[in-house]
């Protein structure tokens, strides 16, 4: 059975003073209005906008979308008229069918990573997340992010550049160009004059920075790569090293000196038949020295290769090896491993089986 709320007034109009009129509604009956007085009270009000006409209405909460219902009875049903603008709360404020569109959660530093989140005045919103960002330049002698420290001193810029040749490093300027004849770290100190270029290359090449100087390391050249006025082994610095490629040519004494002054004759003995070195300096090496002649000249010293007549020689042609180094592995080493030499190869099941070398240079 449907309620009823009754409205009582009294008639003054005319000489019928003292008059009372009793209105009764029912709830299940949709009545017009131009105010809220109008629908008997009850917590019912009236829809009409803008002066217009409207109809009784019970508020039942707030605007819900989408159910074709004035829910909060202001007059307009779903997303009729104008809604309010989006609120990031987590819900549709618009009615638009989305929620918090317009806000950037991972990047919106007052609202960073969920609605109401706000960074810090000094930080960033970084995938969702509140950070405080390092020394934006460091080197511009100020304190950037407010922290308190300033360019090279800030941790923020380790490893970062200071300027040109400048490099942050253990919250300090750093030398990085050691080849420009500039201080770019403002230390009073230039190139391989400071300890920051420590093993740094140095001129064109050759050289390298030790002992806070230019220092030769290309000892067979022909160059003064220090620039000191003293080439190769007449700079005192390449006392001991390597003067002559593929020797055992070394500076001693300011000249360059197989063995650094002590020759070392070339034969088995020590595996110097297989060290790919000219020992003695006499322009042979290896097997190329008659007092090597037989002497093993595999890497391993293995009997797999054998020096005969001034030659490395493959003697083993079953091992799938290069031995001697020629790039001719058995069978295809045609001159050490002859038709009809004993060979082996894998078959399809990937056996090892046994075979000899034909006249196309494979074992079968």
């Amino acid at each position: 059975m449907a309620g009823h709320r009754t409205l009582r007034f009294v008639l003054t109009a005319g000489v019928l003073l003292g008059v009372a009129c009793r209105v009764t509604f029912t709830d299940d009956v949709r009545y017009t209005c131009t105010s809220d007085g109008d629908c008997g009270g009850d917590g019912y009000v009236c829809t009409a906008r803008s002066g217009g006409a409207g109809a009784c209405c019970l508020p039942s909460g707030g605007e819900v979308c989408g159910d074709g219902k004035d829910n909060d009875c202001d007059g307009l049903v779903d997303g009729a008229d104008t809604w309010p603008q989006e609120v990031c709360n987590e819900l549709d404020d618009d009615c638009d069918g989305q929620i918090d569109e317009g806000f950037d959660l991972l990047g919106d530093p007052n609202n960073c990573g969920t609605c109401g989140r706000l960074c810090d005045a000094r930080q960033v919103c970084v995938a969702g997340a509140c950070v405080t960002p390092g020394e934006a330049n460091c080197d511009n002698g100020v304190d950037d992010d407010t922290n308190g420290k300033t360019d090279c001193a800030d941790p923020g810029c380790n490893l970062s550049s200071c300027g040109p040749g400048c490099q942050c490093q253990a919250l300090q300027r750093a030398e990085r160009n050691c080849n420009d004849g500039a201080d770019n770290d403002a230390d009073g100190q230039a190139d391989c004059a400071d300890s920051n270029c420590a093993g740094a290359g140095c001129f064109d090449g050759g050289c390298v920075c030790a002992n806070l100087k230019p220092t030769e390391t290309g000892c067979a050249d022909s160059a003064d790569n220090d620039q000191d006025t003293a080439t190769d082994c007449a700079d005192p610095d390449c006392e001991g090293k390597a003067c002559q490629a593929g020797t055992t040519r070394t500076c001693a004494a300011s000249a360059c000196q197989c063995n650094g002054g002590a020759p070392v004759d070339e034969g088995p003995s020590g595996g110097l038949c297989r060290d790919r070195v000219d020992n003695d300096c006499d322009g042979l090496l290896d097997c190329a020295e008659a007092n090597c002649d037989m002497a093993s000249c595999n890497p391993d010293g293995g009997a797999g290769c054998r020096c005969a007549m001034g030659m490395a020689s493959e003697t083993t042609c079953d091992d799938r090896q290069d031995n001697d180094g020629d790039g001719k592995t058995d069978c295809a080493d045609s001159a050490d491993c002859p038709q009809g030499t004993a060979c082996t190869y894998l078959n399809m099941g990937g056996q090892v089986k046994p075979g000899t070398c034909n006249a196309a240079k494979l074992c079968q």
